[in-house]
């Protein structure tokens, strides 16, 4: 059960780079790549084209591609630390279920009509992939994959939430101190976003 949590991570990881990503399209589609706006689907963004993410101005973005960098750091660090090799990680067809059914329990598309909506949405995607990575640090500290019906209550999180920001929460898990350390990290990105709208 525990290879299962540990590989699960980096896919919830990588789920959460490209939600960033597609985020960072959406918004740049409003301004500076307002010509290539229905030419790639946000959700469907290649490598090749997540370059063009760099070339853009908005100060939204750039704090949207900084996040992305904080949680491919995060990835690389607990691949080191848990000692897994990458490759075989990302292929594994099982983790990257588990990491799925993960993500669907928070990660929704929020509606938006203009820019301005999307900044407000961005308060809503911050807060949901720190539920996210809250998720994974508890199925990491309990070793279960099916967690408790309890956890999910959104009154409880709140709380853990503020406790985890304020680093009043730590663990004797190096990966559940990491998990908490990019939810601590992604809310001052969001905190100059909401400081920028």
């Amino acid at each position: 059960m525990e290879d299962e949590i540990k590989g699960l991570v980096p896919h919830v990881l990588s789920f959460i780079v490209s939600e960033f990503c597609k985020y960072g399209f959406l918004i740049a589609y409003e301004k500076d790549l307002s010509d290539l706006k229905g030419l790639i689907e946000p959700d469907s963004i290649a490598a090749e084209d997540f370059e063009l993410l760099e070339a853009v101005d908005d100060k939204v973005v750039q704090l949207l591609l900084q996040s992305i960098d904080k949680v491919v750091e995060c990835s690389k660090t607990f691949f080191m630390i848990n000692n897994l090799d990458e490759f075989e990680v990302m292929e594994n067809e099982e983790y990257n279920q588990l990491a799925s059914d993960n993500y669907y329990i928070y990660i929704m598309d929020w509606e938006f009509k203009n820019y301005k909506d999307l900044l407000l949405n961005l308060n809503a995607v911050y807060f949901t992939i720190a539920r996210l990575l809250h998720h994974c640090a508890a199925q990491l500290k309990l070793k279960e994959i099916e967690l408790p019906d309890e956890f999910y209550d959104k009154d409880e999180f709140l709380e853990q939430y503020s406790d985890i920001l304020d680093h009043k929460l730590s663990d004797d898990d190096k990966n559940v101190n990491l998990l908490y350390d990019l939810i601590v990290s992604l809310n001052l990105d969001l905190l100059e976003i909401d400081r920028l709208s």
